[in-house]
């Protein structure tokens, strides 16, 4: 399974290393990456995702070798417009402010926080992180930090801060929130696991859908009733396969709204089937391979059943964005680019069925 940032820095407070965690809270104008974009700095200068790459990603990697030394935190205002565009040959210009916010391993209650975050997002539970954001804070300093478990359990604390009075939604990734102090403020991350991605079917489009989605950082879950397709040498990257008949494989499943749920088995009868139950389930998303005849007599069967017109327009058919693919490759890219597409915030209705 592939780690995420929150993961991939508890693993690494866990062997002993000092981190800086670089977060971007606020932009305006043309910057490279959204709010929410981060970086891990290791003190052996090894890097972990990214706030944006080139002269941006250089000074913020500049100045986290001197907050090694300094142990405290800084909010950095990044500023690149004019001159300095045209010096570093970029074409971005804007404003950014970045939290580097030192995490060591001396500090246990860092560590046991983030040690939560790891074991929430594994089984599958959101968990939501807010970090007070202050120049110079000191790396070893408790009470900057806490965390908020979907069940509303609050663990740690932030000195002056109520959590009930966070003007909090889940539906929002990243909220940078005024403390109502100068130069003081929050920043909230909701945390969950790599959006799951369900491939039922496994024949040559998927092999390689399985491939790119797990490329960009989705897990992969794929489901055929052949074993002679759904196994580790056509799906090696795979993060599960299950051999099971489609009719009665989600009884076993745990689909939530962070979960997509592509439809591409050998043959209509299974993909109706398939959508039928996955309309049943709170997936984020549902996206049918076909033709749109073939959808639309699917369709008119489903509502014959009692499922409604504004149901089946929330599935994504055709799937995958229209480039004229033809091949099994094409088609791939042209489906996780949609999957890319609706997991970025925005996303609209695929169908107007007429």
């Amino acid at each position: 399974m592939k780690k995420n940032i929150y993961q991939a820095a508890c693993d690494l407070l866990l062997s002993g290393q000092k981190l800086i965690l670089a977060r971007t809270i606020r932009r305006s104008g043309s910057t490279p990456r959204d709010v929410g974009s981060m970086c891990i700095i290791t003190q052996k200068g090894d890097l972990f995702g990214t706030v944006g790459g080139g002269l941006l990603e250089y000074q913020v990697q500049t100045r986290a070798r001197t907050l090694f030394k300094e142990e405290k935190s800084f909010v950095y205002p990044f500023r690149l417009t004019g001159r300095d565009i045209a010096e570093a040959g970029m074409i971005c210009g804007g404003e950014v402010d970045l939290y580097l916010d030192p995490l060591f391993p001396e500090n246990k209650e860092t560590l046991s926080l983030f040690q939560t975050i790891e074991s929430e997002i594994t089984a599958h539970r959101a968990v939501r992180l807010v970090t007070r954001i202050e120049d110079g804070i000191p790396a070893l300093e408790t009470g900057t930090r806490m965390l908020i478990k979907e069940d509303g359990a609050v663990i740690g604390g932030i000195k002056g801060l109520e959590p009930e009075k966070l003007p909090l939604t889940w539906n929002t990734p990243f909220e940078l929130i005024p403390s109502g102090i100068k130069d003081i403020a929050f920043f909230v991350e909701n945390i969950r696991l790599n959006p799951q991605v369900f491939i039922f079917g496994a024949g040559h489009v998927s092999v390689f859908v399985a491939q790119l989605a797990k490329l960009v950082g989705f897990n992969i879950t794929v489901i055929d009733d052949r074993p002679e397709f759904a196994n580790r040498e056509r799906f090696p990257d795979a993060d599960a396969l299950i051999v099971s008949d489609f009719s009665h494989v989600f009884e076993g499943l745990r689909i939530s709204e962070n979960s997509y749920i592509l439809i591409i088995t050998r043959g209509h009868i299974h993909d109706k089937t398939v959508l039928q139950k996955a309309l049943s389930t709170p997936a984020g998303y549902i996206g049918m391979i076909g033709s749109i005849r073939k959808r639309n007599l699917i369709y008119k069967d489903l509502m014959k059943q009692g499922i409604t017109k504004e149901r089946l327009e929330s599935v994504f058919s055709p799937v995958g964005l229209d480039i004229n693919a033809e091949t099994p490759e094409e088609i791939a890219v042209s489906i996780v680019a949609e999957l890319v597409k609706v997991r970025a915030p925005g996303k609209k209705l695929k169908n107007i069925i007429s």
